[in-house]
């Protein structure tokens, strides 16, 4: 009897673990046809609104933040994966310098998901992606080595645009152990803007830098996204020492701030 059950337990294993492999693979394929119907139906479809270029962009935003929301819903009805937000009432709609780590491939459809109107800063080479050139472009996201990146940024959040950025620059394999580049401590000195730190944990580890798509865990990864209070930049502005200087320091802050509360 126990035999029997066994093999039938294996057997129930073996069919979701297909079933959440065909899924990871159809849930790739909707994220590409969103972005070819956002660039060939959508974009389109708003040049011919007479609104300016700026409260477009917002409305790509918007529109963004709910198509990943439902993208996000498809994940978790599919059984792909289960999430946790904690302390939602920090992060608000607009306005906010956001820092996340970031340890998977799904944490900026994650953040982007959770903020109505949010701003991104994203590497070059997504402007060489023809799924995803439309969208970062009509939602006026900033590109990590534009010559006036630090202006870009100002810009963004005197708009009142909540703007993302990690730190890390790339996927940081869900280490404790993180090295940041200086880019987000450049731009909240810049801004003099505070710093919402958010932490996200992957358990099991999915879609990391090495991961293939097809490398699914034994089960289901479930999100732990924490929302932390402010990090004040104010103390690093009143040591009167130079640009350089205050960026390294806030910098070295934030890793040590990262791997302290990563462990959550």
């Amino acid at each position: 009897m126990h035999a029997v059950s066994g093999r039938f337990n294996r057997l129930l294993t073996g069919i979701n673990y297909l079933w959440r492999l065909i899924a990871t693979g159809l849930s790739f394929v909707l994220f590409g046809v969103g972005g070819v119907f956002i660039s060939i139906v959508l974009i389109p479809l708003f040049c011919l609104i007479p609104l300016g270029r700026q409260k477009k962009c917002v409305i790509y935003q918007c529109l963004l933040s709910l198509l990943f929301r439902a993208y996000i819903g498809f994940m978790k009805l599919s059984g792909l994966l289960t999430y946790e937000v904690n302390g939602r009432a920090l992060l608000k709609n607009k306005g906010q310098l956001v820092i996340a780590n970031h340890p998977t491939l799904l944490d900026v459809v994650f953040l982007i998901a959770l903020i109505p109107q949010a701003n991104c800063l994203v590497k070059e080479g997504l402007w060489r992606n023809p799924l995803l050139l439309g969208p970062v472009s009509a939602a006026g996201y900033i590109k990590n080595n534009s010559k006036q990146l630090l202006e870009q940024c100002l810009k963004s959040l005197r708009r009142e645009d909540s703007l993302i950025i990690f730190p890390a620059g790339t996927r940081d394999h869900g280490a404790r152990s993180l090295v940041f580049l200086r880019g987000a401590a450049n731009v909240a000195l810049f801004a003099g803007h505070d710093i919402t730190p958010v932490i996200i944990c992957c358990v099991p580890q999915t879609l990391s830098k090495e991961g293939k798509w097809y490398k699914i865990p034994k089960t289901p990864p479930h999100f732990i996204i924490n929302i932390l209070p402010d990090i004040k930049i104010q103390p690093f502005l009143d040591t009167g020492a130079r640009q350089s200087k205050m960026s390294r320091e806030l910098t070295a802050y934030l890793e040590g701030f990262y791997e302290k509360n990563i462990g959550f």
